[in-house]
């Protein structure tokens, strides 16, 4: 495919829609601690310890159930088709999100509460992992050849884009209500806005077509009896082993944000409205950062790219991680600015070639299983880093205090040490035929 065409055109919308959904509901759980804190758990839970404890329920379940959600999806999208199965993730993880918004605290449920809500957190990352299982190889497929990293930079980048408007959106909602009143109900209201750009995304999928890729796969009869088996069979095992440490660097380097940009401003002094705001202007930063690097491996290739940004990030990680601190602690504006772009643009970069890069590594019958479940795989370690934080709070805390900057940075440092070998082992991806069939399972 030389040029863009209309279901191209339609399957990035479409793509970009869902995928900030993502980034933006996950944004509305960081952001939001400590007013979900105050109101699904116990009052001894507090400080440090129940914003951690929150976070696990909160991140941790969610990005558990991705990969349960990218096997049975990514199967089905292998096997149905990529639109159908974008058309029941969607409606799943939004009436999910919208579920919690209407959740009953502590004083009504009890322990009940904070069960109810890891349940829903978990059920909707089951649907999420499905999202990007089936979603992002719909983009990849339909995009030009020669700019599929356009493509991905677009797609991931709207992950970003999602943290940068959810962050806007706790901003002016708490700004608009006052910090009581988003303790008492402001936090609800905010869970419901992602319900508008859901419908949007469903809409578009309605009205579009499977890709090519998948027609022709199916035209062929090389669909596979269970697609994401052939994924746990050599060669592509091999395949499958390389993504998963790759993924697993990716995601503590986007964890370093999600899961610490909150509190090392609140930590530091800030309200969580005011955190918002920066939270809001590293999302920009990140998509930014995302959406260019993308681009940049149509030009450099996938593997270079990658490896540019391990060497970087690795570099700047305690750097940018201690100017947020800074900023938030000595309420210096411009220090503020400084930390928040570099942790935007540091945790989010080398994610840019994240769908063109998986889409390129897995064949066309199992690429839906493959992008998805080597997507997830990023979590079977990253997702408990809340709880790898209390216990590393205790050795750091000469270095941080009660501030995690330093532990983000960690994170930081670490992710671009596993993404950048697992690049440097794996093969340049750049001019792949993504109509290539694996071989049937037998």
């Amino acid at each position: 495919m030389d040029k863009w065409t209309r279901e191209g055109k339609l399957a990035l919308t479409s793509q970009f829609l869902g995928f900030m959904l993502d980034a933006y509901d996950l944004l509305f759980v960081s952001a939001l601690t400590p007013y979900i804190q105050y109101n699904i758990l116990p009052k001894n839970l507090s400080g440090l310890l129940g914003y951690f404890v929150t976070l696990a329920i909160g991140l941790g379940l969610t990005l558990i159930g991705r990969p349960l959600g990218s096997a049975i999806f990514g199967n089905f999208g292998d096997k149905w088709g990529r639109r159908k199965t974008l058309m029941v993730t969607i409606l799943g993880f939004s009436i999910m999100s919208a579920l919690i918004g209407l959740l009953p605290t502590y004083k009504i449920l009890g322990l009940l509460a904070p069960t109810l809500f890891a349940i829903f957190r978990f059920v909707e990352g089951v649907f999420i992992g499905g999202e990007y299982a089936a979603g992002h190889p719909f983009a990849i497929e339909f995009a030009p050849d020669k700019w599929r990293g356009l493509a991905s930079g677009i797609a991931q980048g709207a992950f970003s884009w999602g943290v940068a408007i959810g962050a806007a959106v706790v901003y002016a909602i708490s700004s608009l209500l006052g910090e009581k009143a988003m303790y008492d109900y402001g936090w609800r209201l905010v869970f419901f806005t992602g319900l508008i750009p859901a419908a949007v995304a469903l809409g578009i999928r309605y009205i579009s077509s499977d890709t090519p890729v998948f027609e022709k796969v199916k035209e062929e009869g090389k669909i596979e009896k269970i697609p994401f088996f052939s994924i746990f069979k050599p060669p592509t095992l091999f395949t499958f082993i390389n993504v998963f440490v790759l993924m697993t660097g990716l995601f503590f380097s986007s964890y370093s944000l999600f899961d610490f940009a909150t509190g090392i401003m609140t930590q530091a002094g800030l309200s969580p409205s005011q955190a918002s705001l920066y939270y809001s202007l590293a999302g920009v930063i990140a998509a930014v950062s995302a959406t260019l690097w993308g681009v940049s491996s149509d030009f450099m290739g996938r593997k270079k790219s990658f490896l540019v940004a391990a060497v970087v990030t690795f570099v700047l990680a305690v750097p940018g991680a201690y100017a947020l601190y800074l900023g938030a602690s000595t309420a210096s504006v411009g220090m503020l600015v400084l930390g928040a772009s570099l942790i935007g643009w540091l945790t989010q970069w080398p994610w840019g070639l994240v769908p063109v890069y998986l889409s390129e590594r897995f064949k066309a019958n199992e690429r839906s299983s493959g992008v998805g479940f080597g997507y997830s795989s990023g979590v079977f370690i990253t997702a408990w880093m809340p709880i790898y934080s209390i216990y590393l709070s205790k050795y750091f805390v000469g270095i941080e205090g009660k501030d995690p900057w330093f532990i983000a940075s960690f994170f930081l440092m670490l992710a671009s040490i596993l993404y950048g070998v697992a690049a440097a082992v794996g093969p340049e991806t750049k001019n792949v035929d993504l109509t290539q069939v694996g071989e049937r399972v037998k």
